[in-house]
């Protein structure tokens, strides 16, 4: 009778570390941006750092999972580790910052000039970001409360400033620094029972974690997207279902062909390219780069669908990045 109790507190806890005190961090560090910029600013900053966010999920690597579970293997195992797994986030990053340029580009070209020139700045973060989950030493399921309390600091500091849109941008830039350090800081917990391998990390490892969370992951991302219509409400209610795994239970639903991957991420794409194109508004330009999130998750898995298992396998692989 106990142990449901148990479970259930612990469940709570959780909930409030891991998902709500970092929502409530995200939306004072908005309530901040909205008064500082109004709200077609504000609207442009959140284009340009959900873009980013797009970039990040269609190079994302999942090493933090392989270095973790070689933690206790002998030392040459570790080291081999972490510089493989260092070496692939940095061919990642090159990657995302050739894309980043790319948008640049584009953006400009279609007249979202202030979107162009913010770009560049959030982007500031993106080393942080891969770098991080290339470090054993700074994996922690805290990682989004961590970044949430860094971006309200550095974002008042920008209010009390008088900064203008590009150096908000450069504020959340500069948020992803201040989280990696905090994580770097901060007190070690007592060690989890986990399954410790002793081979060398190759690439198929990393591959697979990467392709089994990115398709995990999508029916939290497709449903936060549904329910963002609810505001506040909405955002809780996908958090909860994060932090509950409920959408784990909704994985065998999402398709398990190529074929369908491709088609829906293409769809997404073409989404995001016709609000992008069709119209100006800002708001237009925050629902193309959600668009192009979801599309950039979905095409992360199709490079990697040959490392996909045809069926997930089972077992909790968690996921500590962050979701705006």
């Amino acid at each position: 009778m106990d142990a449901p109790r148990v479970s259930k507190k612990q469940h709570i806890k959780q909930l409030a570390w891991r998902e709500y005190l970092p929502m409530a961090g995200v939306i004072a560090t908005w309530a901040v941006i909205v008064a500082a910029l109004g709200h077609a600013d504000a609207a442009r900053l959140l284009a340009a750092i959900t873009a980013i966010r797009a970039i990040q999920n269609l190079t994302r690597l999942t090493t933090s999972v392989s270095l973790r579970q070689r933690m206790d293997a002998p030392r040459e195992i570790r080291r081999q580790a972490k510089v493989f797994a260092l070496n692939l986030q940095v061919g990642a990053l090159i990657a995302a910052i050739m894309v980043v340029t790319g948008l640049i580009a584009a953006m400009d070209a279609i007249g979202q000039g202030s979107i162009a020139a913010v770009l560049p700045f959030v982007a500031l973060g993106m080393p942080a970001r891969y770098l991080r989950v290339a470090d054993v030493n700074t994996a922690s399921p805290y990682f989004r409360l961590a970044l949430a309390g860094s971006g309200l600091v550095m974002v008042a500091i920008g209010w009390a400033s008088g900064l203008h849109l590009v150096a908000m941008g450069l504020a959340f830039g500069a948020r992803e620094w201040v989280a990696y350090a905090v994580l770097r800081l901060w007190p070690r917990e007592a060690s989890e029972p986990r399954t410790t391998l002793v081979e060398p990390l190759r690439f198929a490892e990393i591959a697979r974690n990467t392709a089994i969370i990115g398709r995990r992951m999508l029916t939290y991302r497709l449903t936060k997207t549904l329910l963002t219509v609810f505001g506040p409400l909405g955002n809780i209610a996908a958090r909860t279902g994060r932090g509950l795994n409920f959408f784990r239970r909704l994985e065998p639903y999402i398709p398990h062909h190529l074929g369908g991957f491709i088609l829906a991420s293409l769809g997404f794409y073409g989404a995001a390219g016709f609000l992008a194109y069709g119209s100006g508004e800002p708001a237009a330009m925050i629902g193309a780069a959600g668009m192009a999130q979801i599309a950039s998750a979905m095409a992360n898995v199709i490079l990697l669908w040959h490392w996909l298992p045809a069926r997930d396998l089972g077992g909790r692989v968690d996921d500590d990045d962050d979701d705006e």
